[in-house]
Parts: C-alpha cells; sequence; structure tokens
C-alpha cells in the first residue's frame, strides 16, 4: 500500500480538476453528469474523512436499543453486523417494541443516525432540516 498521496489527497485533487477545468470545458449537455462526478468525489472525501467513526456510534446505539433480545447478536464486521442490527431493528420495529417508553431512544438513534449519513451524503440538507 502506497502511503504517500493519501486518498484523501487524491479525491481532492481530483475533485478540483473536475470543478475548476473539465465541467467548464464540457457541453451543456454533459454538465449535469460533470457536476454527479463532482459530487460522487465529494462525498467519497466526506466519507473517507468520517472514517469509521460514524459507523461505530451507529453500532453503539443499535446495540445498546438491541440487546434487550434473547438471541445473541452479530460479531461480523462492522458493515455486515450494521447491516444484520439494522434488520433486527426494522423487524422489532415492526413487532412494535418500540412503541411503548423505547420510542424516545428509537427516536433518537433515528436521528443521530440520518443526520450522520446526511453529514456524508447531503451536508447541506442538515441546514434545512434543523430550521
Amino acid at each position: 500500500m502506497n502511503d504517500l498521496p493519501h486518498a484523501a489527497d487524491l479525491l481532492k485533487t481530483a475533485r478540483e480538476a473536475v470543478t475548476a477545468e473539465i465541467l467548464p470545458a464540457l457541453p451543456e449537455a454533459l454538465r449535469y453528469t460533470g457536476l454527479m462526478v463532482a459530487n460522487a468525489i465529494a462525498i467519497a472525501e466526506r466519507e473517507l474523512a468520517a472514517g469509521d467513526a460514524a459507523a461505530r456510534a451507529e453500532g453503539e446505539r443499535l446495540w445498546k436499543l438491541l440487546s434487550q433480545r434473547s438471541e445473541p447478536l452479530a460479531t461480523d464486521t462492522l458493515t455486515d453486523a450494521l447491516a444484520r442490527y439494522n434488520r433486527l431493528l426494522a423487524g422489532d420495529i415492526r413487532a412494535g417494541r418500540f412503541d411503548g417508553k423505547e420510542r424516545g431512544e428509537l427516536l433518537e438513534h433515528l436521528r443521530r443516525t440520518t443526520e450522520e449519513k446526511l453529514a456524508v451524503s447531503n451536508p447541506k440538507a442538515l441546514g434545512v432540516c434543523r430550521t
């Protein structure tokens, strides 16, 4: 694995090249596609910067919400565990487990998870959602 340049630096350089040099040279018919490419690079930059911290925080919240289950929770990779935990959570929501006193904890988890995901995928939407 190369130490330099770091993936974040490569993404930044690519995004700058797309926005400063390629987008202005594109014909109008391709401008939307060019903007989507620049946006995808920006999302990848933010996701790389966020690292696994948000995923770990989501996993901890899910563990807390699901810890009362009788079946053991997965000890897979973080990505696999999150997918499994979220499937279990969806089933619990459908079954009405969070209709009582746990509802506040569930809503807080969903709010925080949504904000963490928006911070990566569409940070401008956070300002709209909070007003």
